[in-house]
């Protein structure tokens, strides 16, 4: 009787442990698929953010470049080099701008900032 039992149980254990093993297996290869494409996607946003680092280092040294401070220099303070003549062209009072049809705004129209940093 015991050894009608015993091949039985041998092969209950065994098609657990198949089962288990099959089982952990399965889980692996799918946490490997997704760290995979999670690894896909950390590259994409690392080359993403070189390419904008890359960016905003060329455009700080285009800021702090004689050639961007000599042009804002002239452009939002009025300053010249020495022998050269100023030149400011207005637009009769009351005439619109070119683009959308508003009123061009006078220069005392605006706050001080968008004087400053205002296009």
């Amino acid at each position: 009787m015991l050894s009608r039992w015993v091949p039985r149980t041998i092969v209950i254990v065994a098609a657990v442990v198949v089962g288990y093993l099959l089982f952990s297996t399965v889980n692996a290869t799918l946490n490997s698929y997704r760290l995979a494409g999670d690894e896909e996607k950390a590259r994409r946003d690392i080359a993403e953010l070189e390419a904008r680092y890359e960016k905003l280092v060329a455009i700080r040294e285009y800021l702090s470049s004689d050639e961007y401070i000599e042009g804002m220099a002239r452009r939002m303070l009025g300053l010249v080099k020495p022998g050269e003549t100023l030149v400011k062209v207005t637009s009769p009072q009351g005439e619109t701008g070119p683009i959308d049809g508003t009123p061009t705004p006078e220069p005392g129209d605006r706050a001080w900032w968008e004087e400053l940093f205002g296009p």
